[in-house]
């Protein structure tokens, strides 16, 4: 820390203690440049009081026990959310207890944001050192920036000491009004156990297993009576002799032993009365849909249309104040809430699931080879019949021809890697609905599932497309009855906890997610971690963003996929009109592929052999291309994931190394990769090299300990990095030749250059 110190004398203040002089203090002016010194000048304080940035609750523990610090009360300036950013049990009850002890004190600000960073650190021998300037406590703030600090020590009660008081008390009266932890202290106080006591500071943080959580049990007890009627579906065979049950049409209605369709409004309600007490199970047939193709002569896609069945959630056993909200929300639906049940219409609790959510419920049911998505009293299920070539090839063709827009009316440098990876996030929608029957049978103490079951993270700039993408993978697997995400301004850290109570596997999309916000959303890291076979059922996760890539431990956990394009955004842009035209001609196509996708994902389960995830959607594709008899596109990923034959971060390298933007220095077992980038772009370029190089980045260099393994990523050798890969490859320019072979000695690290340039 480099500082300059001095004694100082204030005119305003003449009582100050005689040591120091009339109307003097000691006043230090300092640079710190790491968090680690900042937090030295708290050490074995007895009291602080502060007002500053904050974002991870856990430093106000780390302050409390590894500091020495006896009390804390602090007003947290910057966070919308800091409640939610409490994701660990251990640290929830840590806090508790500080909090009981009288120790720590975390204040909420009420309307916009406290900018000013000022602390009162109180010492035990009753002298104050008052800080203020750009200091504060966020993570941010020490990795990005340099901060300069004042401090000026004096004594407590000194009249310097209660003017920095009473400013710190104006904050606190005009910017807060509550505490962090009042509802859990609150609610702990009438807990009657240390067990039960431990179950509410679980339910609060929101870690608890998900099978027992409230919101979940309400919600496994309404997923079995909706299970119930998805076994009732019937299905059409071709041989009578394989059905267990057979039927007539007759031509009057009334001569019917049984309807499969809704009767119409002059049926009476004595009739209607009679045939549901009658009948066992209800009455369900197929129906037309709204959005059936006319590819087939068949249906393509069957609907299932149930009676009003009710579904019934038992309440004795979760949290009175989340059965309450949950009945509330349902009654003004039709439901009937009673001490210890919720009894409501299967409509009604689709509508609140999708309305809580933002999107529908959806069930896969290996046993009855169905799929189904709850939307008013309809459920959808996966196609009759196999597809025709004909089908297949006009499934195919839509695909292409929407991913193809990169082509026709994109700008970028890389035209095949960008449609490679386009392609890649279809199959990652098609395979995201099944991803808890993944789950299940990969499911194994030597196993992390969040490494297996990735989110999908499209990265792109804001006229790359991305949004379109995802909204159009969202209508094939819903059929069209989703056709947005979710804006990432409303979706905090409860949002992302909460998704996982819901019993749904439709993927959960948001949309324009800022890099630091998916930062805070910590669960995220553990999103499977309390998955059991038991649990109901997750959503897998969807992120759009124009912002560089997350923080590693958040990279490890996603399937990142980047979309270096620029599409024309603006009417007056050259080609705008004709991009739009043809992106509309491709949507309004009817396209029931999802549908023969999970047609074969049923038949098949190849989740039952634990070996894949999205490679058995891939095999699937692939074979719906042979199938068609349709060549595949050169930029389809046949073989492998698109984001490994089309590396991003290889790209961004090769182009600098190629350009000479960057040169290499020898080191003792390594070498430095020198940029001509502002350190920022350096950072991501960092990001993007696998973990095995052993890079580290500095301002704007790159050191990378595993030279040889680089080398070869990059496509060249160690003495060819270090000599100026640049110059050597504007000389083997000179001949074709000599260029073709250089594009084929690449094809082992994925051969993007022959795609590229081929």
């Amino acid at each position: 820390m480099d500082e300059l110190t001095a004694n100082i004398s204030f005119d305003r203040f003449a009582d100050m203690p005689e040591f120091y002089g009339s109307g003097a203090a000691e006043f230090r002016l300092a640079m710190v440049k790491e968090r680690a010194d900042f937090l030295d000048l708290f050490e074995g304080a007895r009291h602080v009081d502060a007002v500053t940035y904050a974002e991870t609750p856990e430093l106000m523990v780390t302050m409390l026990t590894e500091y020495d610090i006896d009390s804390l009360d602090v007003l947290i300036g910057n966070a919308d959310d800091y409640a939610d950013r409490v994701n660990e049990v251990s640290t929830a009850r840590s806090l508790v207890e500080l909090r009981q002890d009288g120790r720590l004190t975390v204040r909420l600000k009420n309307q916009k944001t406290v900018h000013s960073k000022i602390y009162r650190i109180v010492m035990p021998d009753d002298t104050v050192k008052l800080v203020h300037g750009s200091a504060n406590l966020s993570r941010n703030s020490w990795e990005y920036h340099t901060n300069q600090i004042s401090v000026i020590t004096t004594d407590v009660g000194t009249q310097l000491d209660e003017q920095f008081e009473q400013f710190i008390d104006e904050y606190r009266e005009g910017y807060s009004d509550q505490t962090l932890l009042d509802g859990l202290v609150e609610a702990l106080e009438d807990a009657d156990t240390p067990e039960e006591r431990d179950n509410r500071i679980e339910y609060w943080v929101g870690a608890g297993d998900l099978d027992v959580s409230d919101t979940a049990a309400l919600n496994q007890d309404a997923v079995e009576d909706l299970k119930s009627v998805a076994d009732h579906v019937t299905a059409v065979v071709d041989d009578p002799e394989g059905a267990d049950e057979t039927v007539a049409f007759v031509e009057e209605p009334e001569n019917a032993d049984r309807t499969v369709v809704e009767p119409d409004d002059s049926a009476s309600g004595d009739d209607a009365e009679r045939d549901s007490e009658d009948t066992e199970s209800p009455d369900v047939g197929l129906v037309e849909s709204d959005h059936e193709t006319d590819l087939t002569e068949t249906l393509d896609r069957p609907r299932v249309r149930a009676p009003d069945e009710q579904i019934r959630m038992g309440t004795s056993k979760v949290d009175r104040d989340t059965a309450d909200e949950f009945g509330t929300g349902l009654r003004d639906r039709g439901a009937t809430v009673e001490d210890h049940s919720i009894t409501a219409p299967l409509s009604a609790y689709n509508n609140q699931v999708k309305e809580s959510t933002t999107i529908p419920t959806m069930s896969v049911l290996p046993d009855a080879e169905q799929l189904v998505i709850g939307d008013d009293d309809e459920m959808i299920l996966v196609a009759t019949d196999d597809p025709t070539p004909a089908v297949l090839n006009h499934c195919l063709e839509t695909i292409e021809d929407y991913i193809e827009t990169v082509e026709n009316h994109g700008h970028t440098q890389s035209e095949t890697a960008v449609m490679g990876q386009m392609y890649e996030a279809f199959l990652y929608g098609f395979w995201a609905p099944f991803a808890n029957q993944y789950a299940e049978a990969l499911s194994s103490p030597s196993r992390t599932l969040d490494n297996v079951l990735q989110h999908l993270y499209i990265e792109g700039k804001s006229d790359a497309g991305k949004d379109k993408l995802t909204e159009y993978i969202l209508r094939l697997i819903s059929d069209n009855t989703v056709i947005s995400g979710v804006d990432a301004d409303d979706v905090g850290v409860k949002e992302i906890r909460g998704i996982r109570q819901w019993d749904t596997s439709f993927p959960y999309a948001i949309i324009d997610a800022e890099k630091e916000k998916i930062q805070r959303w910590s669960p995220i890291r553990n999103y499977w971690s309390d998955w059991t076979p038991t649990s109901v059922d997750q959503p897998c996760l969807i992120f759009t963003t124009n912002d560089a890539l997350p923080k590693s431990e958040f990279r490890n956990r996603m399937k990142i996929l980047s979309m270096d394009v620029s599409f024309p955004s603006n009417p007056e842009d050259p080609g705008f009109r004709e991009a739009q035209d043809d992106l509309a001609e491709v949507l309004e196509r009817q396209n029931p592929i999802f549908s023969y996708v999970a047609r074969r994902m049923l038949t098949e389960q190849p989740w039952e052999d634990g070996t894949g995830t999205i490679e058995d959607v891939r095999r699937i594709v692939r074979e719906f291309y042979e199938e068609a008899g349709r060549e595949q596109p050169e930029y389809f990923p046949a073989d492998e994931p698109a984001e490994k034959t089309y590396d991003t971060g290889r790209i961004n390298w090769q182009r600098d190394i190629q350009g000479g933007r960057v040169s290499f220095e020898p080191e003792p077992g390594a070498i430095t990769a020198e940029f001509d980038r502002d350190g920022y772009e350096v950072h991501d370029y960092a990001k993007r090299l696998p973990k095995r190089f052993m890079a580290e980045k500095s301002a704007s260099s790159v050191y990378i300990g595993a030279p040889e393994e680089f080398a070869e990523w990059a496509g060249y050798t160690v003495d060819e990095l270090l000599d100026g890969a640049a110059e050597a490859g504007m000389n083997n320019a000179a001949g074709e030749e000599d260029a073709e072979e250089s594009v084929e000695s690449n094809d082992e690290s994925g051969g993007f250059l022959s795609r590229l340039f081929g």
